[in-house]
């Protein structure tokens, strides 16, 4: 079985959040903080020029979305919305698929149904057999 995880057990007080970007397919190549940062932005859908990716966000209500892009992009979930809407409307982009539940299993439920899927999660809750792509650290 798979670590249970969920937003009530975290708070946005934990001084040492280690979140894994991370996929479920062996294939998908390492990322730099760089190309983390262009696929959350949603400035390319594509690793190595040709590998279609697809990424999956946790809901909008969890302390651990709200962590996660405070340490990757240093933007705040509303200035996320914000951004996205933006990109939408202008048909530039669009958000990633957002889970009703921010709970390992169901990120992992997910992951095995979109094979080029990417998502993001505590490291603690990552299962052995992910591919970590890159590991984002707070105050990095």
């Amino acid at each position: 079985m798979f670590p249970s995880f969920s937003a009530s057990s975290a708070t946005s007080n934990d001084k040492y959040v280690e979140f894994a970007v991370f996929s479920m397919n062996k294939e998908l190549p390492q990322l730099t903080k760089s190309k983390a940062r262009m696929l959350y932005k949603g400035r390319t859908k594509k690793l190595n020029g040709s590998i279609k990716i697809v990424l999956v966000d946790l809901p909008e209500t969890s302390i651990l979305r709200e962590d996660f892009y405070s340490m990757l992009l240093g933007k705040s979930i509303s200035q996320m919305n914000g951004y996205w809407a933006s990109l939408s409307f202008s048909g530039k982009g669009t958000p990633p698929e957002e889970l009703n539940s921010d709970d390992i299993k169901d990120i992992l439920e997910w992951l095995n149904d979109h094979p080029n899927g990417i998502a993001y999660a505590p490291v603690s809750t990552v299962p052995e057999n992910a591919n970590i792509l890159i590991t984002i650290l707070q105050g990095e």
